[in-house]
């Protein structure tokens, strides 16, 4: 009786098996897949909700919860099943789900995008959207993915030796997950992009997979696969107005004109980060302001740095007001500087450094009359590390003798947490800290000098073009004496935490929105 049941189990059991190198190949690859479809999710989600720490938070969430899913339901399959004919078919289903998602992804993003604009701040938008549009898009292939793991110890397993079997599949597959982490970012999306990023790891998976049916289906489906790089992808967007569209190494850039105004945006369409007038050098924004700094200095300005580039509007109206100011710009991505010279029209005489602010003001170099700090992710938020006691002083130390420190910041109540937060932090470097929100807007300038600044200039001493600015810059700003905000540190500063509880607490849409 037990032979007549037995003898079913062993002609499965050797329908089914699989080489100890194949086996060791599919976990290598399932590995590898893991991590560069967690890599290409955060791409796939930032042209509609960024890739603020709320989007990476569910990102590895959602991912997280998958393994576990995955990790823990394989196990009792493969248990139960033992025929890695079974996870095969699941892979299968799994990679055609990912050659789909460059297609099918964007627009179900921008649908969900659509339906959620009830949402009245960026945290509810952005938390609650990339959740849902990150568990729809990946959760199901990355549970199969997790399967993979325990049917494989299993398998191996038969030969005895347990705990070496797993072993040799964990690590192998984690071998295989550093380079799924490696090649995205370092080969893959800045040549191909996203979408054909995430088709050819998929691919390289579904032909592993198809071998461990018919070594011919494995040879098919590489000819699919590779026919489908050449499939044209969706657009990541249709903003109306649109001259260039690009996805760079850090993020999803995009330029269009609109009214007489040119926009640069990053990731999301949540405001913009540059704003310039086709037709004057001024914007009729908080940018205009900075032209007049220049001349709140005891001494003649000589040397100005911009941290936050972007599309070099300051850096522009400062060459076109201030002709002897040699200016400098800090921009963190390449791209971006190229495209404020192919689309801003930043002027040539702009030193530009694709480098970290935080980084390029620790290093030794110029020392400057005027620094302004307007970098923000996400047009939102302020990088936490740009608005530190220890960034600050590094900021100091660049700074000339009667130097000043110029900052934006997007807050809606004159009490918002961000810009007492700013303030109080400032206070601790520097003496004096100034503060004036510009008019018919949430951005508010910030200033810092180690002496006292003189705003009761005339208007004369701004000159003919500048001098209608001055009034209102003159009577604006405030001195901040006292703060009972807690200074930022590199240990503890919430920004983006200060921003949305802030939205949340007005019931708002996003009016803390850079250039708004």
């Amino acid at each position: 009786m037990s032979a007549h049941k037995d003898a079913p189990a062993s002609k499965s059991t050797a329908r089914a098996a699989h080489s100890p190198l194949y086996i060791q190949v599919l976990s290598f690859c399932s590995g590898m897949s893991i991590m560069a479809v967690e890599l290409c999710a955060s791409r796939l989600v930032a042209p509609v909700f960024g890739t603020s720490t709320y989007v990476w938070t569910n990102i590895i969430g959602v991912i997280m919860i998958a393994l576990s899913v995955g990790y823990m339901v394989g196990g009792r399959l493969a248990d139960r099943h033992g025929d890695l004919r079974l996870l095969l078919k699941l892979l299968l289903g799994a990679c055609a789900w990912l050659l789909l998602l460059p297609f099918a992804g964007p627009p179900l993003l921008r649908g969900l995008s659509g339906s959620l604009t009830g949402l009245n701040s960026s945290f509810s938008y952005i938390f609650t959207g990339s959740l849902l549009g990150i568990a729809v898009l990946f959760a199901a292939p990355v549970v199969v993915m997790g399967m993979t793991s325990p049917f494989l110890v299993r398998a191996l397993s038969r030969q005895g030796a347990v705990g070496a079997s797993a072993g040799r599949i964990f690590g192998i597959s984690t071998i295989g997950s550093v380079l799924g982490t490696f090649l995205p970012v370092l080969v893959f999306i800045p040549k191909l992009g996203t979408g054909k990023t995430i088709l050819v790891f998929a691919g390289v998976l579904l032909v592993v997979v198809a071998l461990g049916f018919r070594r011919t289906s494995g040879a098919l489906m590489g000819v699919a696969v590779a026919g489908s790089l050449f499939a044209p992808l969706p657009e990541a967007r249709a903003t109306p107005g649109r001259i260039y569209a690009s996805d760079s190494e850090y993020q999803y850039i995009e330029v269009y004109d609109r009214g007489g105004m040119r926009f640069l945006t990053y990731n999301d369409a949540l405001g913009f980060q540059t704003a310039i007038s086709l037709n004057s050098p001024f914007t009729g924004l908080y940018y205009d302001y900075y032209a007049l700094l220049p001349k709140l200095l005891d001494h003649p300005a000589q040397r100005a740095l911009i941290i936050g580039l972007g599309g070099g509007v300051i850096a522009n109206q400062y060459n076109f007001f201030h002709p002897g100011l040699q200016v400098d710009g800090v921009e963190i991505d390449p791209e971006v500087i190229q495209v404020a010279r192919d689309y801003f029209m930043l002027n040539s005489a702009t030193r530009t450094f694709a480098q970290d602010g935080r980084i390029f003001t620790g290093r030794a170099g110029d020392k400057y009359d005027i620094v302004i700090v307007d970098a923000y992710t996400q047009q939102i938020y302020v990088p936490f590390h740009l608005a530190t006691q220890e960034f600050f002083g590094q900021v100091k130390g660049r700074l000339n003798a009667g130097g000043l420190v110029a900052m934006n910041v997007s807050a809606a109540r004159e009490d918002a947490p961000l810009i007492e937060g700013i303030c109080a932090t400032l206070r601790t470097t520097f003496p004096h800290v100034y503060r004036m929100r510009i008019p018919g807007s949430n951005d508010n300038i910030v200033l810092a000098s180690e002496r006292a600044i003189d705003f009761a200039l005339p208007a004369a001493t701004y000159g003919e073009v500048m001098g209608p600015l001055a009034a209102q810059f003159n009577q604006g700003f405030r001195e901040v004496t006292v703060s009972a905000a807690r200074p930022l540190t590199d240990d503890w500063a919430p920004v983006e935490q200060m921003v949305d509880w802030e939205l949340l607490a007005r019931r708002a849409r996003p009016a803390g929105v850079h250039g708004s």
